[in-house]
């Protein structure tokens, strides 16, 4: 294995890294040029080890990714679900299962909820997205009680993290530095949900479907915009044209604005690996009651309470990453991080309210 010394740039980009976590490629790079600039001006003799282009910038964040395997961390390249499909990069931990724990200063009740909107995100297909309302009535299954008014922020705290992303219609999806980091935990815990691209073979929570009702094939905006780019464009499983049988949509597409904060009485879906008390297995049914509209009158009960929960925060009780803890502390909500958001609905067309059937699963 390739041993990689640590540098100064190395050292000074890993700080840009941990104050931001995630953000687009080319912020990236422009703060990878401004590393290798601030370098030069203390010394005058430092020569970066690799150029200060996009391509000395890929290697670069090779050798980080290298530094950091022994700390249980790693530097991720994704794309935005959209037809331009920018660049992000993130600072994740390799640790699905402690994605949000280490490091965290949310309480274990603020993860669980946390956990509850994934869930409801991604068994929401093919929305792959869920209201706001519907988010906030997910407080209701929580083991421990937190109002409505705590929710709310504490879905802004994730937005401004990263964790989540929030349209124009106020749907809630995965972000890309929660997709980048949770993959592994997605495809494990969500299998009868997640989807995977036909042409990248990387996560699809917002995209298209093939319009051959027999085909699975799922594609990203911008492999489908590549795709169509083709003299004859087809599906690439079972090479249905795409011209006459145009795919299906998937994510806040979808579905209309009808369904934003629709929840029907007696609905039933598939409840996900992992959830709930007896821990049943992707194909238990759980029934969602209708609950009333709106988030009046729980909004302030009990909210102190709730904040003044403990948090986790790390402590090191020995020596090597893996003798850090979580420590109890008091909640604190976060600032926006800067770069933190993908950008909302880049190619989002007008939409309009005409409802759209559905695919089941």
């Amino acid at each position: 294995m390739t041993t990689v010394r640590p540098t100064n740039l190395h050292r000074v980009y890993l700080q840009s890294l941990l104050s931001r976590r995630a953000m687009p490629e080319e912020v990236a790079l422009e703060l990878y040029k401004r590393a290798i600039a601030a370098c030069r001006k203390i010394d005058d003799d430092f020569r970066p080890t690799h150029q200060p282009d996009h391509n000395g910038f890929v290697a670069f964040t090779g050798d980080l990714t290298t530094i950091l395997e022994d700390v249980g961390m790693d530097v991720r390249r994704s794309r935005e679900e959209t037809k331009s499909g920018k660049g992000w990069l993130a600072l994740v931990n390799t640790d699905p299962t402690e994605a949000m724990v280490q490091g965290s200063d949310y309480t274990p009740l603020e993860i669980d909820y946390y956990r509850q909107v994934v869930s409801g995100i991604i068994a929401s297909y093919p929305a792959n997205s869920i209201g706001s309302n519907n988010a906030l009535r997910l407080t209701g299954e929580l083991q421990g009680a937190m109002t409505k008014t705590v929710a709310d922020g504490l879905l802004k705290s994730f937005v401004s993290r990263g964790w989540l992303a929030r349209s124009r219609r106020g749907r809630y999806s995965l972000a890309p530095r929660a997709v980048m980091e949770l993959e592994s935990w997605l495809k494990q815990e969500f299998d009868d949900y997640v989807q995977t691209c036909k042409r990248c073979d990387k996560i699809v929570l917002a995209g298209v479907v093939c319009g051959n009702e027999d085909c699975d094939a799922h594609l990203h905006p911008y492999c489908h915009a590549t795709i169509l780019r083709a003299q004859n464009p087809r599906c690439p499983a079972c090479q249905t044209s795409f011209t006459t049988h145009p795919p299906r949509e998937v994510g806040e597409k979808a579905v209309s604005r009808a369904e934003d904060d629709y929840i029907g009485g007696n609905r039933k879906r598939k409840r996900p690996r992992g959830t709930g008390e007896s821990g049943g297995g992707a194909d238990e049914l759980e029934s969602e009651e209708g609950e009333g509209e709106g988030t009046d009158g729980e909004e302030g009960e009990g909210e102190e309470e709730t904040r003044g929960e403990s948090s986790g925060s790390l402590e090191q009780v020995g020596n090597g990453p893996a003798t850090w803890t979580v420590a109890r502390a008091r909640s604190r909500r976060p600032t926006v991080v800067p770069d933190s958001m993908p950008a909302q609905d880049e190619d989002q067309d007008e939409e309009d309210d005409a409802p759209r059937t559905r695919r089941r699963r």
